[in-house]
C-alpha cells in the first residue's frame, strides 16, 4: 500500500514537472514575440497579440469576416449561374448547328440533283441540233400542228414546262410557229427544258450557298460557346473552396 502511495506521487511529481515546463515554453515565447513587436516600434503597426485579440474579441471584425464570407458565397453562386446559362445556350446551339448542316447536306443534294438533269437536257438539244443538219422531209401542215399540241402538252403534264410555256406554244407566241417541221418543234421545246433546268439549278446553287453561309455560322457559334462553357466551369472549379460542395459537371464533347 505505501509502495503504490510512493509511486502515484512521484507520478504526479513528473506531470507537474512537464506541465511546468510547458507552461515555461509558452510564456517565453509571449516574451520573445512581445519583446520582438516593441523593437520593430510604432510604425510597424499594432502588435501580433493585439492584431490576434482584434481578430478574435472585435464583433467589426467578425463581421467584416461574416461580410467577407458572404460576398465569396454570392460570387460562387453567379459564377455557376453563368456556367449553367451557357451551358444550356450551348446545348441548344449544337441541335440548331445540326439542322442548319442537315439543310446544307438537302440542299447540295437538291443542287447535284438539277445539275444532272440540266445536263440530261443539254445532250438531248445537242443531239438534235446534230440531227438538224440532215433534210427535213415534207409532211402535212395540220399534222404538224397536231405534233406541236400533244407535244407540249405531254411535256406540261410531266413537269418539264410551265403553264406559261405551254400557253405560249398553243397561242403561237415567243417564237412557236405551228406551221413548222416537228423536227424544229421538238428542238424549241427542248431548249426551253433545258433553260428552264438551267435556272431551277441557279437557284439550287443560291440556296446551297446560303445553307452552307448558314452552316458555317452554326458551327462557329456551337464551338464559341462550348469553350466558353469550359471557360465558366473551369472558373467555378478554380474559384470554389475545398471544403464546399464539389462540382459535378463536365466539359461537353467536342464533335
Amino acid at each position: 500500500m505505501d509502495a503504490a502511495l510512493q509511486d502515484l506521487a512521484h507520478g504526479m511529481r513528473e506531470a507537474l514537472a512537464i506541465w511546468a515546463a510547458l507552461l515555461a515554453a509558452v510564456v517565453i515565447t509571449f516574451a520573445i514575440l512581445t519583446f520582438l513587436s516593441k523593437r520593430q516600434g510604432a510604425a510597424a503597426g499594432p502588435s501580433w497579440w493585439a492584431r490576434l485579440r482584434k481578430a478574435v474579441r472585435d464583433p467589426e471584425a467578425a463581421r467584416e469576416r461574416q461580410l467577407a464570407i458572404d460576398r465569396r458565397t454570392a460570387e460562387l453562386q453567379e459564377l455557376q449561374r453563368y456556367s449553367d446559362e451557357v451551358a444550356v445556350a450551348a446545348s441548344r446551339t449544337s441541335v440548331m448547328a445540326g439542322r442548319r448542316r442537315e439543310e446544307w447536306e438537302a440542299a447540295q443534294r437538291t443542287q447535284e440533283a438539277a445539275w444532272r438533269a440540266y445536263e440530261e437536257a443539254e445532250g438531248a438539244v445537242r443531239r438534235l441540233e446534230r440531227a438538224q443538219a440532215f433534210p427535213l422531209t415534207e409532211d402535212d401542215p395540220a399534222g404538224r400542228r397536231q405534233h406541236l399540241v400533244r407535244m407540249v402538252n405531254a411535256a406540261h403534264q410531266r413537269g418539264e414546262i410551265s403553264a406559261t410555256n405551254l400557253a405560249d406554244a398553243l397561242m403561237h407566241r415567243n417564237g412557236w410557229d405551228p406551221a413548222e417541221h416537228p423536227f424544229a418543234q421538238q428542238l424549241r421545246l427542248r431548249r426551253i427544258i433545258r433553260d428552264r433546268l438551267f435556272r431551277a439549278y441557279q437557284q439550287a446553287s443560291t440556296l446551297e450557298r446560303e445553307t452552307a453561309a448558314a452552316a458555317d455560322l452554326a458551327a462557329s457559334s456551337k464551338r464559341s460557346l462550348e469553350d466558353e462553357t469550359f471557360s465558366a466551369i473551369l472558373q467555378v472549379r478554380t474559384a470554389t473552396p475545398a471544403s464546399s460542395v464539389r462540382f459535378q459537371r463536365s466539359r461537353p464533347a467536342l464533335p
